[in-house]
């Protein structure tokens, strides 16, 4: 006797949401069986002909952590989080960058106003 196995419903997405005409986030989760596993949040900004990476936050590299670029390019962890379902933090950090992606942007253009000197 054998036993048929499933595979596994590892499943992976990619969608955008747009913000303004000028502001996206990237969006980009790995589930399996409704439970987020991976998450990744790319806010990008178009200024001066380019996109401009500004604000990240996700679990890859083994932790979670977030990337305000307009300080470092360096994660910053987010430890005190780590006990919270992946799909709730997802989701209040999406509500977060939604509420503040302006601000961030400001920001980010202040911080390239000083090396520009």
């Amino acid at each position: 006797m054998f036993t048929l196995r499933m595979p596994k419903q590892r499943e992976q997405r990619r969608f955008k949401v747009s913000l303004s005409a000028y502001d996206i986030i990237d969006v980009m989760f790995i589930k399996e069986k409704e439970i987020i596993h991976k998450f990744a949040l790319n806010y990008r900004a178009w200024i001066k002909d380019k996109w401009e990476e500004i604000y990240r936050v996700d679990n890859f590299h083994g932790f979670l952590h977030e990337q305000r670029f307009w300080i470092s390019h360096k994660p910053v962890p987010l430890s005190e989080k780590e006990q919270i379902p992946l799909k709730e933090v997802m989701t209040r950090y999406l509500n977060e960058i939604r509420e503040n992606y302006e601000r961030y942007k400001f920001y980010f253009i202040n911080s390239k106003k000083g090396e520009n000197k």
